[in-house]
């Protein structure tokens, strides 16, 4: 049972929910991944973004850093000389070469107007010529322009180029380029000098005024790609971490539901089972491997009488017979232990016990309980209650016994009644020829005596095959045993016999013949006072059983007893164990209550006493009940 309920589990959790849907499974899964996908490619996108914008923004502070070194050094310039002097582009590559002494900055770029490189950080490239596919040479396009480009000599690049004018002769002044924070170009309005103004003290030279000036950054994005690199495994381990965590989620709460269901499957499972096994018609008896009772159902109640709840948690020894005890008796152990145990017994019995005060007769089938691994997990005892099988087979016997003498009685009456009515009139016939008080005489009355005694032998055994009509009315069985033992009563007492009468609780009746019960009780009570010639104490007690359905009668004595062999034949016709008796009382009284849908029974022990119980029914409709050993 345990291997199928776990099995039971199982298909319960995988086909209901986890296999049950697989398209929902399927889209729970899809959906999980484009989410993670969105939010990977969002957040790559986003930190792409930022690292580009911080290189943007460090191109342009290059920027403004050369523009601001230019313009001071030219100012200087042409304070100290009103004029570019011989050293001026010397002065140019001395603020290239300062600025881009930075290990991110691969080249500072600056060329004049024409295209001619005027300062470089690589010297070995002054006074060359910008190509037109070189950055920095569109001078028509004011705003940085931002490119990533190969380039030979250095490798993977970030290029800003722009082009701007140091000083301007126009009165408004001029305009700077200049980043702003959220990376867009802003234009910066930059006060100029008056070409005659008295604010520096000095005028702009004319081939100074309006020079334009192209430069170009170049920054190693190395850093930026391999960051670029590590966010992407970054994002691919985070989005693997959610997608695991995810699917453990849902398969936790797979798992937890699953739980659930089980749980709630045991407990139904655990309910059916002990409803089904409180009302099964068979007794079932378990013990833990401790050997106490964990099962008592209905029907071991219905025939100990002792309820669940005085059994379970006990051991067996102490709420059972002994020999049902036996069953569960542990196994013989090794050692200095073997002693303290006994052999349990292995196969199926049948025994014949007396429980609740009443005589049942039981199929005994011990079972021994291992798990899955065969390890021990208690012991089970099954009993049948037969007593009605093993009542109809002892009927079944008795009716063919009864039909068996019935006709050997009928051909016997037919056959000897004839010859028995002529011998009594030859003797009847003979007495008239004799003289009155004569030897003859005497002989012709014994003839006629016996051949009237044989006849009324015949008249028994035939009373005793033949169908009765009982004359049927409501019977006070109680008040019926009164009248007997009141007319019994000198007899008892002249032998010493002590009589206890334990019926004081209203009886129902019951439908009878009055009559042919009061003789069925007169032979009980007659037998028992012949079994105690020296006195003793007859018990007479009354009972109706649990489901009202029948009335015991209970006569025990404490006589002489009968011998086990002799037991099974005392209701066999003209059997008897006294000298005196005639064997015929004991098959009456069967007859009699076997035709009242009743049955008798005799228990006996030899040098302990005799106890006869009858039962008869309470209603028309009780089946028959009959019990003969």
């Amino acid at each position: 049972m345990a291997d199928s309920m776990k099995s039971l589990f199982k298909r319960k959790l995988y086909t209901t929910y986890i296999l049950s849907s697989p398209w929902l499974l399927a889209a729970a899964v899809a959906l999980l991944v484009f989410i993670i996908a969105t939010f990977a490619s969002h957040n790559y996108r986003l930190e792409k973004r930022l690292m580009r914008e911080a290189l943007e923004q460090r191109a342009v502070t290059l920027v403004r850093v050369l523009y601001s070194s230019i313009r001071v050094t030219l100012i200087n310039e042409i304070r100290q000389h009103q004029q570019l002097s011989s050293t001026w582009p010397e002065q140019l590559q001395q603020v290239v070469s300062h600025i881009s002494d930075e290990n991110d900055i691969l080249f500072i770029s600056l060329a004049d107007a024409n295209g001619t490189v005027v300062a470089h950080s690589d010297q070995k490239k002054i006074g060359s010529q910008l190509q037109s596919e070189d950055p920095g040479c569109n001078t028509n396009d004011p705003p940085i322009r931002y490119q990533i480009v190969t380039s030979e000599g250095y490798g993977h690049a970030f290029i800003a180029s722009t082009a701007f004018t140091v000083l301007s002769q126009e009165r408004g002044g001029r305009r700077m380029q200049r980043m702003g924070a959220n990376g867009q170009m802003m234009m910066h309005r930059q006060q100029g000098f008056e070409h005659r103004g008295p604010m520096m003290g000095f005028t702009i030279p004319p081939e100074i005024a309006n020079q334009q000036f192209q430069v170009a950054v170049g920054l190693d994005v190395r850093g930026y790609e391999q960051a670029l690199v590590r966010l992407k495994w970054q994002i691919l381990l985070l989005s693997v971490a959610m997608l695991l965590v995810g699917v453990g989620g849902w398969l936790s709460l797979a798992a937890v539901q699953g739980y659930r269901v089980s749980r709630e499957t045991v407990e139904k499972v655990q309910a059916y089972t002990a409803l089904l096994v409180a009302q099964l018609p068979l007794g079932v008896i378990a013990t833990t491997p401790e050997g106490r009772i964990e099962t008592w159902n209905g029907a071991i109640t219905a025939l100990t009488g002792c309820s669940a709840r005085e059994a379970v948690g006990k051991l067996p020894g102490v709420v059972l017979p002994a020999v049902l005890a036996a069953f569960f008796e542990e196994p013989e152990t090794e050692g200095e232990n073997r002693s303290k145990f006994a052999k349990p017994v292995e196969a199926a019995q049948r025994l014949v016990l007396t429980l609740a005060g009443e005589r049942r007769v039981l199929l005994c089938q011990p079972l021994k309980i291992t798990d899955a691994v065969q390890s021990y997990r208690g012991r089970v005892l099954l009993l049948s209650d037969i007593t009605e099988l093993t009542d109809l087979e002892s009927r079944m016997r008795e009716n063919e016994r009864l039909a068996a003498i019935g006709r050997m009685a009928g051909g016997v009456a037919h056959e000897v009644r004839n010859p028995l009515s002529s011998i009594k009139g030859l003797a009847f016939f003979l007495k008239s020829k004799f003289p009155g008080g004569s030897r003859e005489q005497e002989s012709a009355d014994l003839l006629v005596q016996e051949t009237e005694r044989l006849n009324r032998t015949i008249t028994e055994m035939l009373d005793l095959t033949r169908p009765s009509q009982l004359q049927l009315e409501p019977v006070d069985m109680a008040a019926l045993l009164r009248q007997s033992l009141s007319l019994m009563q000198a007899e008892l007492d002249a032998h010493g016999i002590v009589v206890q009468l334990d019926c004081d609780q209203p009886l129902p009746l019951i439908q009878g013949d009055s009559d042919r019960l009061r003789q069925v009780l007169m032979n009980v009570l007659l037998n028992a006072q012949q079994a105690m010639d020296e006195g003793g104490e007859l018990a007479v007690r009354t009972s109706t059983t649990a489901d009202q359905r029948w009335l015991n009668i209970q006569v025990a004595d404490t006589g002489r007893g009968i011998a086990p062999e002799l037991l099974p034949q005392v209701f066999y016709p003209y059997f008897t164990t006294r000298e005196s008796g005639t064997g015929i009382g004991l098959a009456i009284s069967q007859k009699i209550i076997m035709e009242h849908k009743g049955s008798i029974d005799i228990q006996s022990e030899p040098g302990q006493g005799t106890v006869v119980r009858l039962r008869l029914p309470l209603n028309e409709t009780a089946e028959p009940d009959i019990r003969a050993s």
